[in-house]
């Protein structure tokens, strides 16, 4: 059973998070405000963690994520989802860019709510667990490198110039139009150096269930048009 720490100031929240994540099977740890949280996330280990942005006692969502990943512990890479009512693009780039890995937007819908959950627990036991489609079209940070392939959750680029492991980019490639963007957010996991150039594989934060939606049929027809016959 996956044990999951919920921080939210408001008790009709809480009980409806715990319902839900409940009838999966997690084990639920609950709190009110950061302070309690971060006093859990000392002592215990949780797979993966949901947090309101705005509470109570002069602390928010932002600190506790900035807290729990500056501070070494047994939980400084745990998933993090943090679950708002706020809905201004600058508080979810605020929030990916302190070190939380997805965010959704209250009222709290289950279905979405553990498609996300579920996501990050299948990127944290196997960064690559989806398959890769091939792509091979530019992009740029602005420094140019190449999108090798992707993932319903990932990518894959070739560089002539290493990213930094845990830093947040901004994308721009013609490819992301069937997102419906231009430009999306990744978070880089690792920059290898190859003989001539870096190969980097990097999450994509930010993105809607409609968005990821878009690129789950790419991949998969993608998959069908380059199968072998």
């Amino acid at each position: 059973m996956k044990t999951v720490l919920i921080v939210d100031d408001q008790t009709s929240v809480l009980l409806t998070l715990e319902a839900i994540l409940k009838k999966e099977n997690f084990i639920v740890v609950s709190c009110t405000n950061s302070l309690d949280a971060f006093e859990h996330i000392q002592r215990e280990k949780f797979d993966v963690v949901i947090t309101d942005a705005v509470m109570p006692m002069g602390t928010s969502g932002f600190s506790l994520i900035s807290t729990i990943r500056s501070q070494p512990s047994n939980n400084q890479k745990v998933p993090i989802l943090m679950l708002t009512g706020k809905r201004d693009p600058a508080d979810v780039e605020k929030a990916i860019s302190v070190g939380a890995n997805d965010y959704m937007i209250k009222p709290i819908d289950p279905d979405v709510l553990m498609t996300k959950l579920n996501k990050l627990l299948a990127q944290k036991s196997n960064q690559d667990d989806f398959v890769h489609a091939i792509v091979n079209k530019p992009a740029s940070i602005p420094m140019k490198l190449t999108l090798i392939s992707s993932s319903e959750v990932s990518a894959k680029f070739s560089s002539d110039v290493g990213l930094i492991p845990g830093q947040i980019y901004k994308i721009t490639s013609d490819f992301f139009n069937i997102f419906e963007r231009t430009t999306v957010s990744i978070r880089v996991n690792t920059s290898d150096l190859k003989t001539d150039h870096y190969e980097i594989s990097a999450n994509y934060v930010g993105l809607s269930e409609k968005e990821l939606s878009h690129i789950r049929t790419w991949v998969r027809n993608k998959l069908i048009q380059d199968k072998p016959t």
